[in-house]
């Protein structure tokens, strides 16, 4: 394998964003040129990949199209956003400039270009807003670049292997929370998707799909990955409640916390719900299992609601066992914790 860096920092950190766009046209003829001298040494396009950030992502597409979408295999990484937004696909970076283009989002918006412009788009954490970056101005240059730049670190440790980061095909990212995407038939005997450089498992399989976006979520830090749990659940209650739900995962004196937040679940008399549990940890041989609907009711009388049955399906490492539990009392906003037993096959 060889590696080659194109260094157009000349023309890429323009103080004038407006120019520094016009110069990704000229920087893509430069590149184009410097490939065709490769193919006339015997280099096959088909083996080319080229690797993009932000309005690097855009140029790749451009030489990608130069070359009429011959060459092997295009990642962008976050491409850019302003003046890109309303461009036409050969305007941009567009799944014709290439045999395959992969897209990750990281900052769609602010710096990164909203919508599906690959064969597959991972969309890191809905693809905006990214954990562990400043939420306010007052921490500087720092709150405009971190979203963005998080694509080259994501990608990093996809490519050193130290995180491995799945997604699952999706309509949207709220629909991913909800736990309604989480099914791999598409891609069998593979995985879902894998963020980095290795695609040969679904490469064929998606590009057959036409553009797939898939949605997964991160830590603050490396190695970024959370574990997934699908977690079903039957309850019933007398009254009809709104709320929220936490979980923990103990073992010995370690646990985890997962925080199913993102909208108000709905409980009503016999209820049959799907979460999606995202754990920062992984923690095995799990011993005890806490439970929490926090409704946010203070002032009145705490409700008993019964956990008919509740069944966490690993989804990382499906080798692992299933977990259920049946017929539990719990109270709204009073946490209650159960051993969690083996799950019979029909359940």
């Amino acid at each position: 394998m060889n590696i080659i860096v194109v260094d157009w920092n000349r023309g890429a950190a323009n103080f004038n964003y407006f120019t520094a766009v016009s110069y990704t046209r000229e920087a893509a003829q430069n590149l184009t040129g410097f490939i065709l001298t490769m193919q006339e040494e015997g280099a096959s396009l088909s083996s080319v990949h080229l690797i993009g950030v932000s309005l690097g992502a855009h140029l790749a597409g451009f030489v990608g199209a130069n070359l009429k979408g011959k060459i092997g295999r295009i990642t962008g990484l976050d491409p850019a956003g302003p003046m890109f937004t309303s461009a036409k696909p050969e305007e941009r970076l567009d799944p014709s400039d290439a045999m395959f283009v992969d897209v990750l989002h990281t900052d769609m918006d602010s710096f990164g270009l909203r919508g599906a412009h690959g064969h597959v788009d991972f969309y890191a954490n809905g693809g905006v807003d990214q954990p562990g970056c400043p939420k306010t101005i007052f921490a500087g240059k720092s709150y405009f670049v971190c979203d963005h730049q998080r694509s080259v670190f994501l990608y990093l440790c996809a490519l050193n292997r130290t995180c491995h980061l799945t997604g699952y095909p999706c309509s949207s990212y709220n629909h991913f929370l909800d736990g309604q995407c989480l099914q791999c038939e598409a891609f069998k005997p593979a995985s879902c998707p894998v963020l980095g450089y290795n695609m040969s498992s679904w490469r064929d399989t998606l590009i057959r799909l036409g553009q797939t976006k898939v949605y997964f979520t991160t830590t603050t830090s490396l190695p970024y990955k959370k574990l997934s749990y699908r977690v079903d659940m039957v309850t019933w209650n007398q009254y009809l409640r709104w709320g929220v739900v936490y979980f923990r995962l103990h073992s010995g004196r370690s646990f985890t916390e997962a925080r199913v937040d993102h909208k108000l679940l709905r409980f009503e008399q016999y209820t049959s719900t799907r979460l999606l549990a995202q754990f920062d940890e992984d923690i095995q041989n799990i011993q005890k299992i806490s439970m929490r609907i926090s409704t946010g009711n203070i002032i009145g009388p705490r409700y008993k609601m019964r956990l008919i049955r509740i069944r966490f399906t690993p989804l990382d490492h499906p080798e692992r066992p299933l977990m259920c539990r049946f017929d539990v009392i719990m109270e709204e906003n009073m946490e209650v914790s159960f051993r969690p037993l083996p799950c019979s096959s029909h359940l």
